[in-house]
């Protein structure tokens, strides 16, 4: 079982991120069925959990995390 996060950056030298993980795990295979909008809620979530945040609401537009097309596009 690893979920495996890799970091690039693209060519305007902006943070991405390509998380791969095992499909037929029956833990990891939940992942299968995620969106990137998903994968971005999950992650959000975490940090406001991690990460005292405050009163700060981020807009669904927020222009910190977004969902990419499936191809390594910038998400920042």
């Amino acid at each position: 079982m690893t979920i495996e996060v890799e970091e690039w950056y693209n060519n305007e030298g902006k943070l991405n991120m390509t998380i791969s993980w095992d499909e037929n795990d029956p833990i990891e295979s939940i992942l299968n069925d995620y969106t990137n909008e998903d994968f971005l809620n999950t992650i959000r979530d975490a940090c406001e959990q991690q990460f005292f945040m405050g009163d700060k609401v981020f807009p669904p537009n927020c222009p910190g995390l977004h969902p990419t097309r499936e191809s390594k596009e910038d998400i920042s």
